[in-house]
């Protein structure tokens, strides 16, 4: 006996969705609608830009859902076709994007501040987990390169595994994804002990 739609899996309402089931499609389309866009924003840091990709992005799933390996994860494929159409969309009108790593090495040549910074206490990770929208994390989040939000939305606002994240991110290597999630919780402690004090003790 299945169970009823909601409670489905994503493999299980995709292969719904291969037998011509249009409403198990959209159980999905309401189960990532908000996932997907929050990704996508942050590679564009632009809410229209964002909400415009995104409906190309549900466009493109349905349209090739047929062809989608029930092997595979659907959420990984999903983030994936997301990630380049969001990148498609901002080289095409040309904005610089940081597609890989070896973009990102290239920009912090000759930059010390991360690497002069502590090391991030676990206070970093949980305050971004339990306060994402207050204004000072707002803006450190704001302040990491492009790459770096997006390990941070998938991994600790998305519960997302290092294993999904790195085929999402291109492929990297777990422990380099690691290695990077450590940086990028580095350079947001610096940011905050800025305006929050090295305990936090200045936010509200």
């Amino acid at each position: 006996m299945q169970p009823p739609p909601g409670e489905a899996n994503d493999e299980e309402l995709v292969e719904r969705c291969q037998r011509g089931d249009d409403a198990a499609f959209e159980i999905l389309y309401r189960r990532y609608q908000r996932p997907i866009m929050a990704y996508i924003y942050q590679i564009t840091r632009n809410y229209d830009d964002s909400a415009c990709i995104a409906q190309d992005v549900f466009m493109r799933v349905y349209e090739h859902v047929d062809r989608f390996d029930l092997t595979r994860r659907f959420s990984t494929w999903f983030y994936t076709i997301a990630r380049n159409a969001a990148i498609d969309y901002l080289q095409a009108r040309g904005r610089r994007v940081m597609a890989s790593f070896t973009d990102l090495d290239r920009e912090d040549e000759g930059n010390s501040i991360a690497d002069q910074a502590s090391a991030p206490g676990e206070s970093v990770d949980r305050r971004l987990a339990r306060a994402e929208s207050t204004a000072e994390l707002a803006k450190a989040l704001d302040d990491l390169p492009q790459i770096y939000r997006e390990i941070i939305e998938l991994i600790i606002f998305q519960e997302r595994t290092y294993d999904e994240a790195s085929t999402i991110l291109g492929g990297v290597s777990q422990g380099t994804l690691r290695s990077r999630m450590f940086h990028a919780l580095r350079r947001m402690r610096t940011t905050l002990e800025r305006v929050g004090g090295a305990q936090g003790e200045n936010f509200v």
